[in-house]
């Protein structure tokens, strides 16, 4: 299926690794140019030199997506290169302090929140300024089943992903006049390092997995609780987020759409 974004220009935040990398691939595979926004810079170019490498083209750039200073920054370096912004994917987010609410810490919530719900407002911000005075574009916000379905030891985490589906929802009803569609994608059991370091909490807190290793513990989960009882690489993520950046998404807004293998079904 021919997705139609060749030689758009497309921001992927949080993509020099995991989830984002494989994002920024998949569009450049697809012929966008791909620019590549991270705090890590070495993560960014490395990611930029794989992409032209494969043939492709993009640029990478240092940035902090919770400082509205470097949210517009990025703004401005790709159209300084570039001209114009047709598709912004929102991947940046994690999560500190994994405990449960009662012996939580304010910090680790503020920052917590400030990853996964700060960085796409900021970005959403200053891009879809961009975008509204060509009356075109494409944002597609990455979210989680977490977002949907609250679960114990992650409630700043799950707040602040239900709060990204949410302001999805709104920024799609309010650009929708200027043709430009506002999506979220929810990725289900994937095995980031955040996923390690909750692996590693229960571990730590039930006996019962004190001899288990991380990963079987995550796959443990995944087939407790996925109908296809498979976790979803970082790839599949991706796909759905290409489908949603193309024109033939062009009449979906406003939705947040599971990659999960059934394990939250709404």
């Amino acid at each position: 299926m021919d997705l139609k974004i060749k030689d758009k220009v497309a921001i992927v935040t949080g993509g020099g690794g995991g989830i984002g990398k494989a994002i920024a691939m998949r569009l450049a595979d697809e012929g966008a140019t791909v620019v590549v926004a991270d705090l890590n810079a070495e993560a960014a170019r490395n990611a930029i030199d794989e992409i032209k490498a494969n043939g492709g083209d993009g640029l990478a750039v240092s940035c902090d997506a919770t400082k509205p200073e470097d949210a517009d920054a990025m703004v401005q370096k790709t159209i300084s290169a570039y001209g114009v912004i047709d598709i912004l994917v929102n991947n940046v987010g994690g999560g500190t302090g994994i405990a449960v609410i009662v012996q939580s810490q304010v910090d680790q919530w503020d920052k917590t929140v400030e990853m996964n719900l700060r960085s796409v407002y900021l970005s959403c911000r200053a891009v879809a300024k961009a975008m509204i005075s060509r009356k075109q574009g494409r944002i597609i916000n990455i979210s989680s089943i977490a977002g949907k379905s609250g679960e114990p030891l992650l409630g700043p985490y799950c707040a602040s992903k239900f709060g990204v589906i949410g302001f999805t929802q709104v920024l799609a009803r309010e650009l929708a006049r200027y043709n430009i569609t506002v999506n979220a994608v929810c990725p289900g059991y994937v095995y980031t390092p955040g996923w390690e370091k909750l692996a590693q909490a229960l571990k730590d807190t039930q006996p019962a997995l004190a001899d288990k290793s991380l990963q079987e513990i995550f796959e443990a989960r995944v087939k407790a609780v996925t109908p296809l009882r498979r976790p979803q690489p970082p790839e599949d993520i991706a796909d759905m987020v290409a489908y949603l950046a193309s024109e033939r998404a062009r009449n979906i807004t406003g939705q947040a759409i599971n990659v999960d293998g059934g394990a939250v079904m709404g």
